[in-house]
């Protein structure tokens, strides 16, 4: 008897380990063909979605966060966006969203470093967001 309990516990210990740490596949990217980057209303929405998913509309920490969200410069070809928020206790959090299917996914540092190289892989500027906040490199 013992040993079943045992097999259960560790099967249902190794299920939820796996299962916590979603798996993101992206697509490869498409350059941008332009000389510019569009960043228009449909840009601007998602970018407001984003944040007010993370943030819950709560103005003053917005006013606080350093926000930045990456996504492919082709505007033809944003389906997946990824945001960090810093706060002004230096801690730090992410946030991957798939345009189709619309998906939120809250993701660790690891997967930010992992999946931001895929996002910004056809960009020029690779290190510079799409869309910032409170970033002096705006």
């Amino acid at each position: 008897m013992k040993l079943s309990q045992y097999t259960i516990v560790l099967f249902c210990l190794l299920f939820s380990i796996t299962s916590s740490y979603a798996e993101i596949n992206i697509e490869k990217c498409k350059t941008n063909e332009s000389d510019y980057i569009i960043f228009d209303e449909y840009d601007s929405q998602i970018a407001e979605k984003i944040i007010d998913y993370k943030l819950h509309n709560q103005p003053e920490k917005r006013e606080s966060s350093i926000i930045k969200i990456f996504a492919n410069e082709n505007s033809d070809d944003r389906n997946y966006w990824l945001a960090s928020f810093q706060f002004d206790d230096q801690t730090q959090q992410y946030l991957f969203f798939q345009v189709e299917p619309e998906t939120f996914i809250e993701i660790d540092k690891n997967q930010f470093e992992a999946l931001l190289p895929k996002i910004v892989e056809c960009n020029q500027n690779k290190q510079l967001p799409i869309y910032s906040e409170n970033f002096d490199e705006d």
